[in-house]
C-alpha cells in the first residue's frame, strides 16, 4: 500500500460527517499526491479528543469512514496473543524510551517486510496485530500497527500512541508509529532505527493523518483562524 494511501487520505478527508463544515483554505495536501493543493475545504467533526498536533500542524478531528476496517483491524486488541507476550517479554523491565527501541528494532527483525498483494492478494489491506505475528511478514502498516499494541500491551496508554500517514519528502507516503512520551512526540519509522524526536526531520517529515483509539485526525498548517459555516464542501482550486 505504499505508494496509494494518499489518494485514500483525500478520500477519507472528503468523506467526513456532513454536520459542520470547516472553512480551511489553509489545509494543504502536498501537490505530489497527484491531487490539488490547497484543498478548499473539509467537513469535520469537533471532538475533545486530542490529536497530535506536531511539527506545526493542528490535528483536526475527522470521521475518516473510508478507513473504518483498517482502523477496526488496526486497534483490535492484541495483548492476550502468546505472540504478542513472547515478543514483549524481555521488555516488562526496561524504561519507557528503552521499551520504545526494543520494539522498534524487535519488530523489524521479527516481522520481514512483505507487500498486501503478495501476502493477502489485495491491494490495501491493514493486518492485526496478532495476523502479523502469525504470519511473520508484513509491509510498513502492519509493522507500525504490531509496534503500537506491543507497546499498547506494555502499557503505554492508548492516547499517546498514534499511527501517522505521513509524506517523505524523499521516499514518498509512510506509515510510522508516533508516541507521545513526557510530553514529546518520538516516530518510530519502518527503518528499524532508533525512535527519533519528530521535530528532528522537520524539513522531511510532513504529517497528513492520524489515526488512534480517540479519533482520527486531519493535520493542517493553519495560516489563519479556521471558520465554521453551515454549506457544502466547496470546489477545489
Amino acid at each position: 500500500m505504499r505508494l496509494h494511501w494518499g489518494r485514500l487520505a483525500i478520500a477519507a478527508v472528503l468523506s467526513c460527517a456532513p454536520t459542520q463544515l470547516l472553512a480551511a483554505d489553509n489545509i494543504r495536501v502536498p501537490a505530489s499526491f497527484g491531487y490539488p493543493s490547497p484543498l478548499r475545504a473539509i467537513r469535520a467533526i469537533i471532538a475533545p479528543a486530542p490529536g497530535p498536533n506536531i511539527l506545526g500542524t493542528t490535528a483536526l478531528p475527522i470521521r475518516a469512514a473510508r478507513f473504518s476496517v483498517n482502523a477496526q483491524h488496526a486497534f483490535a486488541d492484541a495483548s492476550n496473543s502468546p505472540l504478542m507476550q513472547q515478543l514483549i517479554a524481555p521488555a516488562r523491565g526496561m524504561n519507557r524510551f528503552q521499551q520504545m527501541a526494543f520494539i522498534q528494532s524487535r519488530v523489524t527483525r521479527n516481522i520481514r517486510w512483505m507487500s498486501d498483494a503478495t501476502e493477502y492478494g489485495m491491494h490495501d489491506y491493514w493486518a492485526t496485530a496478532v495476523e502479523t505475528l502469525n504470519h511473520g511478514v508484513g509491509d510498513e502498516e502492519d509493522r507500525a500497527i504490531l509496534k503500537l499494541q506491543a507497546l499498547k500491551a506494555l502499557g503505554f496508554s492508548q492516547s499517546d500512541l498514534f499511527l501517522t500517514l505521513a509524506r517523505d519528502r524523499v521516499g514518498g507516503p509512510i506509515t510510522v508509529l508516533t508516541t507521545r512520551l513526557n510530553g514529546r512526540y518520538y516516530v518510530l519509522d519502518d527503518t528499524g532505527g532508533t525512535p527519533f524526536p519528530v521535530e528532528q526531520r522537520r524539513l522531511e517529515f510532513q504529517p497528513v493523518l492520524s489515526f488512534g483509539w480517540n479519533g482520527a485526525w486531519v493535520h493542517s498548517r493553519p495560516t489563519a483562524a479556521p471558520v465554521i459555516a453551515a454549506a457544502s464542501v466547496m470546489g477545489r482550486k
